[in-house]
Parts: C-alpha cells; structure tokens; sequence
C-alpha cells in the first residue's frame, strides 16, 4: 500500500486490535478498566481495589438479630508497564504500510500479548485452591472437566458463564477423547477439523487453547505420612508433623487435603462431601520433620457467615499432598495450569498512561468494548532519519473471588 504514512493513531489502533486477539487467558478474566485514572494516568504501583461479595448466616426464628457488614476488599496493583520499542526510517513510513504492519506492527503487538497473557496467569493460578488431576499427567477424560464443573458450583460459583483455557497438550488430549462421539454431531465434526473443543461443551461455555499457560514445580518429599500436630485448629496457617525429615519442601500453589475436613456451601453451609483442597500460600520446608506454621489458603473456619469448612481437623489427621496415598513419596514435578473459571474469578486491570511531553508524537487506544487501554510514542531523531517508536500498556492481575476457578493439571 504504497504512499499511505504510517502515522501514530494507525498504529495504535492495530497493535490494539491484535493485542485483543491474541491473548486467550485474559479474556477469561474479569475486565477492570478503571475511571480514576482516565485523567491524571497512572504509574507502576499504582492499586485499585475490587470489592468482594457479602456472605450472611440464615436467622431462624422472629427475633432480629443484625449481621456485622465486612466490606472486603482485595488490592489489585498495576505491577506492570510492559512494552515493546523498535524504529525504521522516514522513507519506510511513508511508504510500504503493509510491510510495517508485518514486519512491526503486528509481531510487536503479538509479543506485548503474550507476555501479558503468560504473566497475567502466572499471577493469579497459585491462589485458586480447586483443583483436579495429577501433576505430570494429561488426562483425556469427560469426567476430569465434568469434575472442575461441580467444585465451582458445589461453591456456589457461576457456572453459566464459565470459559475454559487449556495448554495444547491437553486441548490435544480431550479433543481426540471426543472424535467417535457421536451427539452433538455438528460440535464433534467441528472439534476434528479445528483441534478444538467446541463451544457448550461439558457444562463449560467457551473453551480457549494457549500455549502460554504458566507452569507449575510442585514440591518434593521421600517416603512419608505426614498428619496435623494439634487439634482445633482453625485460620491460614496449620500445624503438621511426621514430615520426611530434612527432606520435605512444598511449594507456593502445592494442594493438599486434610482427612474429614471437607468443603461447605458457602450460602447454605452444609457439606458438600468434597474434601476441602487447600493451596499452600508460601514455599515452606520442613524443620526436623515438622511444620510449625504451613501458610495455607483458604482459612479455616468452621462457623459463622464466612465458614468454610465442615470442622477443625483433628489431632494426627492425614494430610495427602497431591492425592498421593499416605507413606509415598513426591517428586519434583513440572505441570502446565489449566483452568476452568468463571469472571470474576480473577481480575485483569489496565489503566492509561500519562502522555508524555518533549514534543514526541504520541496516541492512545482506549476503548471501553475491550476494556483495554494502550499508548504509543513516536520520537524523530534528526541525526539517523529514524523514528523510534514504544508500544506500552500498564496493567495488572489479581485473584479475586478464587471459589469461581478450578486448576487443571497436565
């Protein structure tokens, strides 16, 4: 396209477009765009807070008994200005559009994309404590995602709206497990011919490949059966005994079950008859075979607006790591993440930058459809006839209302 300039809202404009679909994990995401920061901008560090919902205990009976009103907030920080800055001569910017497009524009939006999308994921996966699978093993199995379903709703999740981000191997794995189904007819044709998962399949609306989902190192430890040291315990941290000694090392984001403690509905709060997963917020090792304080989340409570759990774990409790069966033993084991989450199971927040001053060229791309905000500067230098050129968006990514997700493990 020969004599078109290349100019700077053009470009944004593009970059923006791609931006939006090449990412697959954000989409997923709830889509925080924040007002505040439309008029003065916003700079790296920079927090917004997103409320979380209330939970009531039921009265029973004619007397009035008010509830204590907790607003819950969770920290969303704009932890990111990431970017993407190259350069090409006035003649190539004015000439040539579709090679710009090609070999600038577009890679450089695609690069932005994928390193949000990875981190965004990243970010947020070691606080979702619902989980399935086995780390290390790809499963192909209906009832594995059927499974996922049931702990968002038995948690009273939206499960209306929730959209499902696999890593190939496993997207892979499913698609091929369904090729000889034979109802619906249409969905399955679609999944051979695509390599894809159709839409509306097992309870999950949209269904998303990406091959940057994060990657997840579990811990390791030799032979042992660990338990729970001391009973009535309750809160985010836990104490455990008769850990492989010396050898015993969880990581952030590792789950674990405790013996007779199980999930409870949080508006109903009875007994889901699921064992209640917990995630463990810190990596923590082992001190001479105990764990004095094991950070894990959620917190346990076992009674009011807030309960989570159907009891205390009592005293000497099986702690089972990963469901492995008691006296085995866990080794290092590097698993991709997917998920199955409804919105606002998580948070991607962007937010405008400042314009910049000196005279450069610059040009936004905000828009309220995609949520999404995005700058571009372009500065001439007059000794080499270049024009440098920087592609930034700022943003961040939380958890949020973490019951709503569950990890898949590949």
């Amino acid at each position: 396209m020969a004599n078109t300039v290349v100019n700077p809202t053009w470009v944004v404009n593009e970059s923006a477009e791609r931006f939006m679909s090449s990412v697959k994990g954000i989409p997923a995401m709830n889509r925080t765009y924040d007002d505040s920061f439309r008029v003065s901008g916003a700079k790296v560090g920079s927090t917004v807070l997103a409320r979380l919902p209330q939970q009531w205990s039921v009265r029973r009976g004619q007397a009035w008994s008010p509830q204590a009103i907790y607003d819950r907030t969770m920290p969303i920080s704009l932890s990111y200005q990431t970017g993407v800055d190259f350069d090409y001569s006035s003649a190539s910017g004015t000439t040539e559009l579709d090679r710009i497009r090609e070999r600038y524009v577009n890679p450089a939006a695609d690069t932005l994309a994928a390193d949000a999308d990875g981190q965004a994921m990243a970010d947020i996966y070691t606080s979702f404590y619902n989980s399935v699978g086995t780390p290390g093993t790809v499963s192909a199995t209906n009832l594995l995602y059927l499974q996922a379903v049931n702990k968002i709703f038995e948690g009273s999740g939206d499960t209306d709206s929730l959209k499902a981000v696999l890593g190939s191997a496993a997207m892979a794995a499913l698609v091929n497990n369904n090729v000889t189904q034979f109802n619906p007819s249409g969905n399955i044709g679609g999944q051979f011919k695509k390599g894809l998962v159709s839409e509306g399949q097992l309870g999950i609306g949209q269904w998303f490949r990406d091959q940057h989902v994060p990657r997840h190192t579990t811990g390791t430890f030799t032979a042992c059966s660990p338990t729970v040291n001391g009973a009535n315990q309750t809160g985010s941290t836990l104490v455990t005994q008769a850990w492989a000694s010396g050898a015993t090392t969880l990581k952030k984001g590792d789950i674990l079950t405790l013996a007779g403690v199980y999930s409870v509905n949080p508006l109903s709060k009875v007994n889901t008859g699921l064992l209640q997963q917990f995630v463990v917020t810190a990596d923590t090792a082992d001190s001479a075979g105990a764990i004095a304080a094991l950070p894990i989340s959620p917190s346990i409570i076992t009674s009011g607006a807030y309960q989570t759990v159907s009891a205390s774990p009592a005293n000497s409790a099986a702690i089972t790591v990963w469901s492995t069966a008691a006296a085995t033993a866990l080794a290092t084991t590097v698993a991709p993440q997917g998920f199955i989450l409804a919105p606002d199971a998580s948070v991607f927040a962007m937010a405008d930058l400042v314009e910049p001053v000196g005279g450069a060229d610059n040009a936004f791309a905000r828009s309220r459809d995609y949520n999404m905000s995005m700058r571009f500067v372009r500065q001439y230098d007059i000794k080499s006839d270049q024009n440098g050129h920087r592609l930034d968006i700022l943003w961040g990514a939380s958890p949020l209302e973490v019951w709503q997700a569950c990890r898949v493990q590949g």
